[in-house]
């Protein structure tokens, strides 16, 4: 019997590039084909799973990593034969990964198995389709349903007290899917090539927007891997790619125990493997002093925690309960600094119990963290109400979600889809809009006196002196000012900027006499969607340096701009990044 799983689609139905968050939540972008992605970890454990426990042929898609549109994905697992299909659905895709299904049911005869976030939620609507849906954690769920004769039987509800024993599973798929390919397109925060990994799965928090918690476990727990399981895989990760530089713990917390964390650290050492660079999602709450230091001994550079509010009734409200400790945020960060270990912050406005005023006291404590260099960097979200956790149950029941019947509006991102008691919609998008502006403040005091040493470094390495310059909108206000100052300032040359029409006046008084090439598309800069007009009149520049502002320290996901650049005709294309340091463009992003 052959079983393919595959995760959701990649390119929606509108043409937005799809980015699912492993058991959190699903978010996008748009005309970004080159768009990060992560593994997908539970079906990669499964597949590995099936394929130690079970006779059948099993193989991983991902329209993700290929980014694949829903035509192009249908017509790939068609071609793999399957008689039985497994989706890993969200309703941010919900629409897309049902059509998907009923293709390769209709062409191929194959039955389908639903899992994931939305059908968990809802799975009456995947039941009009599909043979199987799985609520919950289903990996233990559908390695014993096609060990047992795989007999369809509608939706199969997983025990929370009977899920996999973590300690047993193998090592997630890399064969049928790369992890280094992930690697090599992760999420923009990862500074290094760092593979996803796994320490443990769960959370003992139950905060009343987490998907994870209520949507896939159900219940407040936390599992771990044994140490050497971890630390083995790391080996035998390192040992097959030379070209990696690092690993990113991408569990829903993983120091959750702070006792099994200096065991995970002093492994690390002990098998040599604190060359490597390190990051992790995790809570500030469970830390001491020792924590913090074995961590940064063992090659952890970076964590990232969860502050999500400022206002203690907020964080009541959503359920934070032992996660919102401000004095212990505080001590924290504090301790983080002294060590030299990079903590990145995650803040969520319009969450349950917001007001204005309290994501105003949200916006102030991000702004001073970043200012004063507690925070490395950081994340501002809108709290959206996912199908399945507490926060989604609570809209529904008090009717503030504003009519939405559109499920891809709940992505986190810049939609507001809950209007809450005296702080409607409009108003939370636009709360969020001055946390950025805060930010891009507080950047720009913090760093421009680095980025200016930086560039003055690094400039010299050039080895001409421009006439025309492009510059791209690809990174934010703070960094691009810095970037138009310091090309201005060093070369004073002709200098074309390529912006999105709505942002030209952000730029137009503060930096006169610069050539405006107007992009009316939204999304991700793209030659493919460009005007004949914009095209034409990059052309006409004669570029002999075109700059790709990175928001990141080692520019991955830029290809979109680069390709511009070179369909452009510009002499010689590179990024410039956050810390103001110009890297040439790879052959291979071109």
């Amino acid at each position: 019997m052959k079983i393919v799983l595959a995760n959701t689609v990649g390119i929606d139905n509108a043409g937005w590039s799809v980015i699912p968050y492993p058991s959190r939540w699903t978010t996008s972008s748009l005309g970004h084909e080159d768009a990060f992605t992560y593994y997908p970890k539970d079906l990669g454990y499964l597949s590995s799973l099936l394929k130690r426990d079970t006779p059948h042929s099993v193989k991983l898609v991902d329209a993700c990593l290929k980014r694949l549109d829903r035509e192009r994905y249908a017509e790939l697992i068609i071609s793999e034969k399957p008689d039985w299909l497994v989706i890993e659905d969200s309703s941010r895709t919900f629409d897309d990964d049902e059509w998907i299904a009923r293709r390769v049911k209709e062409t191929t005869g194959a039955k389908i198995v639903m899992t994931g976030q939305h059908v968990s939620a809802f799975p009456e609507q995947a039941l009009t389709f599909a043979d199987v849906v799985v609520k919950g954690e289903y990996l233990k769920a559908l390695r014993d349903f096609f060990r047992d004769g795989a007999e369809a039987r509608g939706v199969l509800e997983t025990d929370p007290r009977e899920l996999v024993e973590v300690g047993e599973l193998p090592f997630p798929e890399d064969d049928d899917v790369s992890r280094l390919a992930y690697a090599k397109k992760a999420d923009p925060i990862c500074e290094y090539t760092q593979i996803q990994i796994y320490a443990s799965r769960g959370c003992p928090y139950s905060c009343a927007y987490c998907v994870a918690r209520h949507t896939y476990y159900r219940s407040p727990m936390w599992r771990s891997r044994p140490v050497e399981s971890v630390v083995a895989e790391m080996a035998a990760l390192a040992n097959k790619y030379p070209e990696l530089e690092g690993f990113f713990f991408d569990d829903e917390i993983h120091n959750a125990n702070i006792k099994y964390t200096k065991e995970l650290c002093r492994a690390i050492i002990a098998a040599g493997l604190n060359n490597m660079k390190l990051e992790a999602m995790l809570a500030y709450a469970p830390f001491d002093e020792e924590a913090i230091t074995l961590m940064k001994q063992a090659g952890y550079y970076k964590v990232r925690v969860g502050i999500e509010t400022a206002d203690d009734h907020v964080a009541e409200a959503m359920n934070l309960k032992g996660k919102h400790r401000p004095e212990k945020l505080r001590w924290f960060l504090e301790t983080a600094k002294k060590v030299g270990l990079k903590v990145y912050g995650t803040f969520t406005l319009g969450g349950t119990g917001s007001t204005a005023e309290s994501d105003r006291k949200t916006i102030k404590l991000m702004s001073d963290l970043i200012r004063s260099g507690l925070l490395h960097d950081c994340q501002v979200s809108i709290c959206t109400p996912q199908p399945g956790a507490p926060f989604y149950d609570w809209a529904v029941k008090e009717g503030v979600i504003n009519g939405h019947a559109d499920f891809s509006k709940f992505d986190g991102g810049e939609e507001a889809v809950v209007s809450l008691p005296g702080y409607p919609a409009e108003e939370i998008k636009s709360a969020r809009k001055a946390a950025l502006a805060a930010y891009d403040e507080a950047r720009s005091e913090r760093d421009r006196v680095d980025f200016s040493s930086n560039w003055e470094r690094s400039v010299k390495k050039l080895g001409f002196r421009p006439e025309r310059v492009v510059v791209t909108r690809t990174s934010r206000a703070w960094h691009l000012d810095m970037a138009l100052d310091a090309v201005k300032s060093e070369w004073s040359p002709q200098i074309a900027f390529l912006c999105h029409e709505g942002f030209i006046g952000d730029y137009s008084d503060k930096h006169p006499g610069l050539i405006h090439v107007p992009v009316k598309d939204e999304g991700f800069l793209s030659w493919d969607t460009l005007s004949e007009p914009n095209k034409a009149a990059l052309a006409s520049v004669n570029a002999d340096l075109w700059i790709i502002p990175t928001a990141t320290l080692y520019p991955r996901g830029y290809g979109n701009a680069a390709r511009i650049a070179k369909m452009s005709g510009a002499r010689k294309i590179v990024y410039l990044n956050r810390e103001g340091e110009i890297i040439a463009a790879p052959v291979d992003s071109l």
